[in-house]
């Protein structure tokens, strides 16, 4: 029977819709698989949730970007860089109170109340024994004071006490009174003002 067969030759029809079966059949798998998966068709929609795993991605191809904030870690910190121009100057604040500070409201009188040496004095006035008024370029009412007896001259002999020493109605006067022990007595004094 074998032979039989091997001595029929298939006709050419036959030959022809083989052919025909073959590309017809090889045509339908390369539509069905451009139909069912074009190239470059996946995406995010085709993807299931974490079908995607460490595996699947290639080392070193994703970028920081595409991390959600505070995911990766932050690496050391770098060496501080050179400091920057200075800024320009601000603008000048609101001037201070006038008059000097401190120490700089003070006298040194003679037994007369003439001033021997001063700083931020009007006028010392000797308006009756061991009295005087000491009239300050500035108001003195929020002041300290400290008041000493004594002359500027070297060798003095001067002793004494300062008995008083007050403001007067007017807030740039301070009256200064001197005595030896309970007796008024003309003398040289000093006297600061400290504000």
């Amino acid at each position: 029977m074998i032979a039989r067969l091997l001595r029929r030759r298939p006709s050419p029809a036959l030959v022809i819709s083989c052919l025909a079966l073959l590309f017809a059949l090889a045509g339908t798998g390369i539509a069905a698989r451009n139909v069912v998966l074009p190239r470059n068709s996946v995406g995010t929609a085709q993807l299931r949730n974490n079908a995607v795993v460490s595996l699947k991605v290639k080392d070193r191809s994703l970028l920081a970007k595409d991390f959600k904030a505070g995911q990766l870690p932050a690496g050391p910190a770098g060496p501080a860089g050179p400091a920057g121009p200075a800024g320009p100057a601000g603008p000048a604040g609101p001037a201070g109170p006038a008059g000097p500070a401190g120490s700089a409201n003070w006298v040194i009188a003679d037994p007369t109340g003439t001033i021997v040496k001063s700083a931020g004095i009007v006028a010392v006035s000797h308006s009756g024994t061991g009295t005087y008024d000491v009239t300050f370029n500035r108001d003195i009412s929020g002041c300290a004071f400290v008041a000493t007896p004594g002359a500027n001259t070297a060798g003095t002999t001067i002793f004494g006490r300062i008995a008083n020493w007050n403001r007067t109605a007017t807030n740039t006067v301070l009256r200064v009174t001197t005595s030896s022990g309970a007796v008024a007595t003309d003398s040289a004094f000093s006297v600061a003002a400290f504000c």
